[in-house]
Parts: structure tokens; C-alpha cells; sequence
């Protein structure tokens, strides 16, 4: 586990991802993993995760108790109280959406429907005529991939309207959503050409994969109040906390990752750009070898590149709390706390999402 492997590490650093990962070793990561897995998702979203489970590329139920457990940490305070609670199934349909379109490309390759299904996010998108000028184009897209992706969007579009500023913030909700398509496509790339990837790109691109900015916008369409002079802030915030989860994430789960095949973490790029690992050693991700995966995993865990990704992580969190210091109009201290929430449970999952 991480906290085994990097904890000595790190331990006599003076700084907050120490504190967290060594806090999240034994009895605590259990019961943290035990929260997720009562975790009991509302109606509404349990027959869209029931729905996507019949797909062969399914994430596991697991994933999606995590997100929607954690979708409270993920919420700025300034959300009216009323409507918290409809905010976190929002977010979690918004994450399935984005993971039809992964699955799309990361476990099929199928970019026709992919296309299809990005469609719908795109400037004044409307889902018939939109979807099937997609669907025109190509005879091989998968129907039912789109029919499904199509009825969640349609979800999500619907109990997004019902926020009282939904008009407001629609247009940036659909730019920061189409970035994290353009993170899957990067990702992709990544994988099936990791010569060509670089960490800059990641953090350019790939990090917006985790969604943090379209949660930003949606918490901003459920807020009554007048929050515009404060976006600059606010998204500078965001920002950073959206790299500390994309560092979370890529720590937890880059060696599963390899052994499936799939490169595309900050924690392979960098060992790819600093010869730890070359191109030719690693595993096909048509078939991945596990022999080869395992030579990758060994010499990557020898550098401590998971440490030193955690300690950009601590860069992120000071940034974060200046911009805290600096904005007066909201008191950030829970979305900061949160941050460190969703370290945690990073780590306890470590390989299970």
C-alpha cells in the first residue's frame, strides 16, 4: 500500500500530505473504505449507476459510492443549504457522463461514438439534432452507448435547470465540461503514444479530467448569492485543488493502472521523461504483459516519484490557502479542509478505483 511504501519518505518532512498519508495507515484507511462501501447512493442515481453496470467496461459500484460520498468535500460553503444535497448527485451524474466518454476511448477505442456522445456538451448543444448529425456520419457507432450517455446528460441538464442561476453559468459549465474532454482525448494520446506525452501536457490538459472547475460551476448556479466579483478567486482555488486531486488520483492508481495497459499518469510520464523507463518497456496496451508491468512498477517505486508528486501537492495546498487569506466575500476553510478529505480517501483506496 502507498502509506507503506512512501510514509518513511516523507515522514520527516514538516507538511500536510505527510500528515495525511501517515493518519490514513491501518484502522483509519479501513474505516474510511468501509464508509464508501455503505455508502448508499440516492434513487435517482443508483438506476443510472444500475444501468451503466451492464456495460462490459463498467467501473465497479465501488467508484461511484466514492464520488458521491466525497461530492460533499468537493462543494464550495456558499451553496444554499437547500440545495446541497441535489449538488452532490449532480456532480456524481456529471462524473458518470465523463466516464461513459473515458470508457469510450480508454477501454474500446471507439472515437465514432465517443464523438457522438460528445456531441451533446458542445455550444448550444441539443440532443437530437446534435447526436444524430454524429450519428450520420459514422455507421458504426454503438446506439446503445449513446442512448445511454444521452438519457444521463438529459438528467443532468434537467436538475440543473432547477438551480437559480443555471442561466448564468451554463455557457462556462459547458466550456469547463468540454476540457474534460479534451483531457480524456489527451490521455488517450497518451497511452497509445507515451513517447510524445509530457508532464507539462498533463497538467495542461489531462488535469481537468477531474472535473473540479464544471463542480465549480455548478455550485455557482445553486448559490443565491452575487458571487461574479469573486470568480477570478475562486477559480484560482479551484485550480489548485483540482491539481491536488489530479495528484491524489494519479498516486492511488497509477500501478493498476500499468498492469491494464494504461501509462497515461503523471507518475509513469515523469519516470518516461527522466529515462527511469523507456517507451519499449512498457506494457502493450492491447495486451499488457504483467511481467513487463510488474519491471515498470519496481523501478518507478525505487525513485520515489509518488513522493515527490506529494509534495507538489503541499505547493498546491499553501496556494490554496493564500488565495483562502485573500477572498473576503467566502470563507473557504470547509472546501480547504475538503481537499485534505479527498487526499485521504485517495490513499485508503489505493487500487480499488
Amino acid at each position: 500500500m502507498i502509506t507503506s511504501r512512501i510514509a518513511g519518505t516523507i515522514s520527516a518532512l514538516d507538511d500536510p500530505a505527510a500528515s495525511i498519508v501517515e493518519s490514513t495507515d491501518g484502522d483509519t484507511a479501513v474505516a474510511l473504505l468501509e464508509s464508501v462501501r455503505t455508502h448508499e447512493l440516492p434513487e435517482s442515481l443508483a438506476a443510472l449507476v444500475s444501468e451503466y453496470q451492464s456495460f462490459e467496461a463498467a467501473r465497479p459500484p465501488f467508484v461511484w459510492q466514492w464520488v458521491h460520498n466525497l461530492a460533499p468535500a468537493n462543494t464550495m460553503p456558499f451553496v444554499d443549504a437547500p440545495h446541497r444535497e441535489a449538488v452532490a448527485t449532480n456532480k456524481t451524474m456529471l462524473v458518470l457522463f465523463v466516464t461513459i466518454l473515458d470508457d469510450l476511448l480508454e477501454k474500446y477505442r471507439d472515437y465514432e461514438t465517443f464523438d457522438a456522445v460528445a456531441c451533446l456538451v458542445r455550444p448550444g448543444g441539443d440532443v437530437g439534432s446534435d447526436v444524430a448529425g454524429a450519428r450520420a456520419t459514422s455507421d458504426t457507432v454503438d446506439e446503445r452507448y449513446v442512448a445511454f450517455a444521452t438519457r444521463v446528460w438529459e438528467a443532468i441538464d434537467a436538475r440543473l435547470e432547477a438551480g437559480p442561476k443555471f442561466e448564468q453559468y451554463s455557457p462556462r459549465f459547458r466550456f469547463d465540461l468540454r476540457q474534460a474532454v479534451t483531457a480524456i482525448e489527451y490521455s488517450t494520446l497518451a497511452i497509445e503514444r507515451p513517447e510524445q506525452a509530457t508532464v507539462d501536457d498533463l497538467w495542461r490538459y489531462e488535469t481537468h479530467n477531474m472535473g473540479l472547475q464544471s463542480y465549480l460551476d455548478v455550485d455557482l448556479m445553486h448559490a443565491s448569492g452575487d458571487l461574479t466579483e469573486s470568480i477570478p478567486e475562486l477559480r484560482s482555488a479551484v485550480d489548485a485543488a483540482q491539481r491536488m486531486a489530479r495528484i491524489g488520483n494519479w498516486v492511488s492508481t497509477w500501478e493498476r493502472e500499468v498492469y491494464e495497459g494504461d501509462v497515461s499518469s503523471g507518475v509513469v510520464v515523469a519516470a518516461l521523461e527522466r529515462g527511469i523507463v523507456s517507451p519499449a518497456e512498457l506494457p502493450d496496451p492491447e495486451a499488457p504483459d504483467a511481467e513487463a508491468a510488474a519491471r515498470v512498477v519496481e523501478r518507478i517505486e525505487a525513485r520515489g516519484l509518488e513522493a515527490e508528486f506529494l509534495a507538489e501537492w503541499n505547493d498546491q495546498y499553501r496556494r490554496l490557502n493564500a488565495v483562502c487569506d485573500r477572498l473576503d466575500a467566502v470563507d473557504l476553510t470547509p472546501f480547504v479542509e475538503g481537499t485534505e478529505d479527498v487526499l485521504r480517501y485517495h490513499i485508503a483506496s489505493t487500487g480499488l478505483k
